[in-house]
């Protein structure tokens, strides 16, 4: 293997990323827009050959992949740290009853809508499933970038998008029958006796040993290493490494020592495997799926019922918990995103024999255009929905600003009255 030429698609994925992520910020919208739109025209420039695929290197290569499935695991990682725990209890019932309705109604709308197409019912049901699980790692940057992720919608819709994805991987075993659901929710049970009770109660006396070593950036390597063994043991269990890491950061959320590194894990995912994992989810639509109709007809079927849904299941699952109609559109919206559960569902679908070979072709085009649509509408959805909360904290933070210069003039005006007396 080359490292050239990975070294090169990194740094030109880290330029590109960035210039879209400041075009988008000068329209007002968030940066995550702009970094897939920069990985569509990137991957673009290779599906046409204009430029060589081994010169790109985005497509097939391992490394550059595994880079940028870092990207996503160390965004989960810090949205757990960012998770107010307290918050999640109170929103606990909101979540639960909201994951429900959001995971069945897209369900039930997917599979009966391909079955008026004359889809068989397997391959409607498949297809149901794919419109199940939210893409939790689009849902969390957006609200990170606009402040809203401590809030409680926020916190109902990082947990329900935790839940949606372990109801999708259970739900596509089903669909395949290749696997045992009763074995999964047992992975599932170990897997939270592990992460969230043994950790929860050790977590503390783990950061007092880190502390103990006395070594340079001690903590962070050892917060690290937690993070990678979590996501280890959920990749391993049910393809899902993300929620491994959201489960290592909340854990670790409630120590000050988790608020304190907070900064670092920041550095390196935004500086560099976040941006990249944003291009190479961008870099995965070929625009010359465009040109199928069947595809199209197929891919306007699901981004549809994709869209409604979701927005549907989980805003009257909010609502019948008390939620007022605007949160219960916050909590829908912010479960529109669909990315990489989706195509690990599409894909053991595939391999599992539930989606026919004659048929995978149409479904996989189908899947990344409501996958790309899905991820493009909702950033400008999400800012639109959270306009009140944005201005109010604008505003908080104006104010914030004139209060410290009117106490900077106070304590000036202080010391002068004190000279001339002295």
């Amino acid at each position: 293997m080359d490292a050239t030429w990975i070294l090169f698609t990194l740094g030109v994925a880290l330029i590109f990323g960035k210039l879209g992520d400041h075009i988008m910020e000068r329209f007002e919208l968030p940066g995550v827009l702009g970094e897939i739109l920069m990985g569509i025209v990137l991957g673009n420039l290779i599906y046409f050959g204009i430029i060589k695929p081994e010169y790109l290197v985005m497509h097939s290569n391992e490394a550059f992949e595994l880079l940028a499935r870092l990207g996503i695991i160390f965004l989960l990682f810090l949205g757990g740290l960012d998770t107010d725990v307290e918050m999640l209890k109170k929103t606990g019932a909101v979540a639960t009853v909201s994951t429900i309705m959001g995971v069945f109604v897209p369900l039930l709308l997917g599979y009966f809508g391909l079955k008026l197409l004359d889809y068989p019912s397997r391959e409607a049901f498949a297809a149901g499933v794919l419109l199940t699980a939210t893409s939790i790692g689009i849902t969390v940057r957006v609200m990170m970038d606009l402040g809203v992720l401590r809030s409680d919608v926020g916190a109902a819709s990082l947990s329900a998008s935790v839940m949606d994805d372990f109801l999708g991987i259970a739900l596509i075993i089903f669909a395949v029958g290749t696997g045992s659901v009763l074995g999964l929710i047992g992975k599932m049970a170990i897997f939270f006796i592990i992460t969230g009770l043994v950790a929860w109660y050790t977590i503390e006396k783990y950061i007092r040993f880190s502390e103990w070593l006395h070594v340079e950036k001690g903590v962070l390597g050892m917060v690290l290493a937690l993070m990678f063994l979590f996501s280890a043991l959920a990749e391993h269990w049910f393809d899902a490494a993300i929620e491994g890491a959201f489960m290592a950061g909340l854990v670790l959320s409630k120590l000050p020592e988790g608020k304190r590194i907070m900064d670092d894990i920041r550095a390196i995912a935004y500086g560099f495997l976040v941006p990249v994992f944003f291009v190479y989810t961008g870099a995965m639509l070929d625009l010359r799926v465009f040109t199928s109709f069947d595809a199209l007809s197929l891919a306007g079927v699901l981004t549809v019922i994709a869209v409604i849904g979701k927005v549907l299941g989980r805003g009257v699952g909010a609502m019948t918990m008390g939620w007022n109609g605007k949160k219960a559109l916050q909590m829908g919206i912010s479960s529109i995103p669909r990315t990489e559960v989706a195509l690990v569902d599409l894909m053991v679908a595939i391999q599992g024999g539930a989606i026919p070979q004659n048929d995978a072709p149409k479904f996989i085009a189908a899947t990344l255009i409501f996958i790309t649509i899905s991820v493009i509408i909702t950033p400008p959805l999400l800012k639109w929905a959270f306009k009140e909360e944005i201005e109010s904290m604008k505003k908080g933070k104006a104010e914030k600003r004139v209060e410290a210069v009117k106490e900077t003039k106070r304590r000036i005006f202080s010391l002068k009255r004190a000279r001339k007396r002295s």
